[in-house]
């Protein structure tokens, strides 16, 4: 009995053999897919990170230089409120030469001015000074170029402004007094109290204009007496001497700091919003790698759901930078190693497959 056992489990064996063979080039099909598909995940998750990165550290050169060129800005409001930190009269001849000098290097300012502390009873006397400077037309007006009632009660102090460079191109803000507009009101006294730089919303480089949404920003120091108790919002609302003011162009300033960086790939808007999501876009810089420099701002989607928004936190937390691709980039970055692999390791196991699928046959005809 036992010797028949044995005589019969080699005949078993070669029976299931065929079978075994039969199964194998499915088992290498599956098998070998996948392996591509993994392969094919593994790769296109490092393509995307790569990509991403690349996305990133583009977007920080591009913020940097941004940054670099708005820090110049600031330096300048800096320099121009320190000239009146050190001297209690500053004519308007010495005003037009300091500010000469630091619009020299500054061709995307719109306006360089000063803005005293006027109280009701001092209208006159301002004027009068305007007129001995040979601004004999000068008048303190509001936001719609209304002349101010001449009283003497005025429950708060003014500021018109009395200096401004360029003249020629600004002379029609001579005399606004931003104090007479309730949003410029709010960004002075911002500035007076807190005694830190103050920035604007969007504003209108006429700064008159109803329509707050423009594409220039201002910007604010308060200016204080010498004998001024700065360690209080008490000391320094009585200590307050004026205001200096820089009103700049958005784009310009864009377009000035990327300059040298014009062909990499990136589009770039200025945007403002408390939140990324909601913010608003003031200026649209399109990438130097299209034709032309024509994009539509509002046909641009997100591609990959590559899209960064990098806070201008020198300006607040208001403004910020929003990066998105543009065809330059996908140029550089056309992700076609995972599919490459993909294909590859589908066509090595269709290879490994049809050879299993041939040797099981040939073996079959040699039996």
């Amino acid at each position: 009995m036992a010797v028949a056992e044995r005589n019969q489990r080699p005949q078993t064996n070669k029976a299931m053999q065929p079978a075994q063979r039969g199964y194998l080039p499915w088992v290498i099909l599956t098998i070998g897919i996948s392996l591509s598909i993994v392969a094919f995940v593994q790769t296109k998750d490092w393509e995307q990170s790569v990509t991403h990165t690349d996305f990133e550290i583009l977007s920080a050169s591009h913020s940097a230089a941004v940054y670099n060129e708005l820090s110049r800005h600031l330096d300048a409001s800096a320099a121009l409120l320190g000239l009146f930190d050190v001297s209690s009269q500053i004519d308007r001849r010495q005003f037009t030469q300091f500010t000469t000098m630091l619009m020299a290097n500054h061709s995307d300012v719109q306006a360089l001015m000063w803005a005293p502390r006027v109280a009701a009873n001092q209208r006159a006397d301002l004027a009068q000074r305007a007129a001995e400077d040979g601004f004999m037309n000068f008048h303190i007006h509001d936001v719609g170029g209304n002349a101010m009632a001449d009283t003497t009660s005025a429950p708060t102090d003014l500021s018109p402004i009395y200096y401004v460079y360029p003249e020629k191109s600004n002379d029609e803000l001579l005399g606004f007094d931003l104090m007479s507009d309730p949003a410029y009101r709010g960004l002075l006294e911002t500035a007076r109290d807190s005694g830190q730089l103050t920035v604007s919303p969007p504003v209108q480089l006429n700064l008159k204009s109803g329509d707050r949404m423009g594409n220039g920003i201002l910007l604010v120091q308060a200016a204080y007496l010498p004998d001024a108790d700065l360690e209080t919002v008490a000391g320094r609302r009585a200590g307050l001497r004026g205001y200096v003011l820089q009103l700049f162009r958005i784009g310009d300033l864009i377009e000035e700091a990327l300059r040298e960086s014009a062909v990499l790939g990136l589009d770039i808007s200025v945007v403002y919003g408390k939140d990324a999501d909601d913010a608003s876009r003031n200026y649209f810089h399109s990438s130097a790698s299209r034709p032309n420099h024509i994009v539509d701002p509002t046909s641009q989607t997100p591609a990959n759901g590559l899209q960064l928004h990098i806070p201008l936190d020198a300006l607040g937390k208001s403004w910020g930078l929003m990066f998105t691709p543009a065809p330059r980039f996908w140029s550089n970055h056309q992700m076609w190693t995972a599919w490459m692999v993909l294909a590859a390791g589908l066509l090595l196991t269709i290879c490994l497959t049809t050879t299993a699928i041939l040797l099981g046959r040939r073996t079959a005809q040699a039996r």
